[in-house]
């Protein structure tokens, strides 16, 4: 499968702004790397030996050591992958909870085996270990997007939304730069999970149980002072 954009755009041109806020934001340029690689990554597809020796030359680094960071982490694909990277959990409690029923359902559904990448070039498959999110088995990530209890009985519907949104940020970007929660809703599909941040409200005053003091009915008796606790110490005495 050819990689997803021909080299003709240059990347100093095509994201001056961003390069310039990284290059900006690290006193070392070799900090720049990751996050450049990024950038080529989705830009390109995949991290050919052309889009490597880019990077290295707008960082003025050796095209070695730039090789050498894309060889060393498993998120940089040197190869071409699919618009989506699915990658299915299989340890143990995804396993127990029919992790092994959703492989063998993608594969069906998408005509792949692990490590392979549909004719259309939309999804590579992927066995990966342990994603974290143990309280919702099984988990799935789609350019890092998790998704969170993907049985086999909604593989369908899990891969009708991917490709329903290839065209968004997440489906933009390989690399999981814009990665989102998503579970499944009553409709048979997916949303996204939204999440507030709340300030934080220090403790009142007297009071280690938050901004607001616990009701007289809620407040537990005052415990008596054990023996070796009411002892008098050695310097009292």
């Amino acid at each position: 499968m050819p990689s997803r954009r021909k080299h003709t755009a240059m990347l100093k041109e095509t994201y001056a702004t961003q390069i310039e806020s990284l290059l900006a934001r690290y006193a070392s340029r070799r900090s720049v790397v990751l996050p450049l690689l990024y950038i080529a990554q989705d830009h390109y597809g995949h991290l050919t030996e052309a889009a490597i020796n880019e990077v290295a030359a707008i960082l003025d680094l050796p095209p070695t050591d730039v090789f050498e960071v894309v060889g060393f982490y498993t998120l940089y694909y040197d190869r071409p992958v699919g618009r989506w990277m699915v990658q299915v959990c299989d340890d143990v409690p995804c396993c127990y909870c029919g992790a092994e029923a959703l492989i063998d359902a993608l594969k069906q559904q998408l005509g792949i085996s692990e490590e392979q990448t549909t004719t259309d070039g939309m999804f590579t498959l992927q066995r990966v270990k342990c994603l974290a999110a143990c309280q919702r088995p099984p988990v799935v990530q789609a350019n890092l997007s998790y998704f969170y209890d993907v049985t086999a009985e909604r593989a369908d519907a899990f891969i009708r939304f991917l490709r329903e949104h290839a065209d968004t940020p997440q489906g933009k970007s390989v690399s999981g730069r814009y990665a989102e929660d998503f579970e499944p809703d009553p409709a048979g599909t997916f949303r996204m999970i939204q999440r507030r941040l709340v300030a934080y409200q220090p403790p009142a005053a007297g009071n280690g149980h938050g901004p607001t003091d616990p009701s007289p009915a809620t407040q537990s008796e005052p415990s008596e002072p054990s023996e070796s606790a009411s002892a008098p110490s050695e310097s009292d005495s």
